[in-house]
């Protein structure tokens, strides 16, 4: 168990790592390389911002769904998990509908 939640927390904590690098230094690219052309460079920050966060909010569900799951052993983790993961998963298409044009 403890080899799962330490996998988990990687992976929590890269997300979040790449959420805050495109949110904050705008790395439009950590998405695809696609967004570089159908992006208009006025829609760029807020595209990075609301994609941004929503990598940053799946990033934390994962991190604090394995969290939970390590000192509880209970599957309520998964909601923990897919809150975040629909909550983050929301925002990166509101973005990419929005802004991706």
């Amino acid at each position: 168990m403890l080899f799962a939640a330490i996998i988990v927390g990687v992976v929590g904590m890269l997300l979040l790592v790449f959420g805050l690098l495109i949110w904050k230094k705008q790395r439009i690219s950590l998405l695809h390389d696609y967004h570089y052309d159908k992006v208009k460079e006025e829609d760029k920050e807020v595209f990075c911002k609301w994609s941004g966060i929503g990598v940053c909010v799946i990033g934390l569900g994962i991190l604090v769904a394995g969290v939970v799951a390590f000192l509880t052993e209970s599957p309520l983790s998964m909601l923990v998990f897919g809150a975040g993961f629909v909550v983050g998963l929301g925002m990166l298409i509101y973005a990419g509908v929005r802004y991706n044009r």
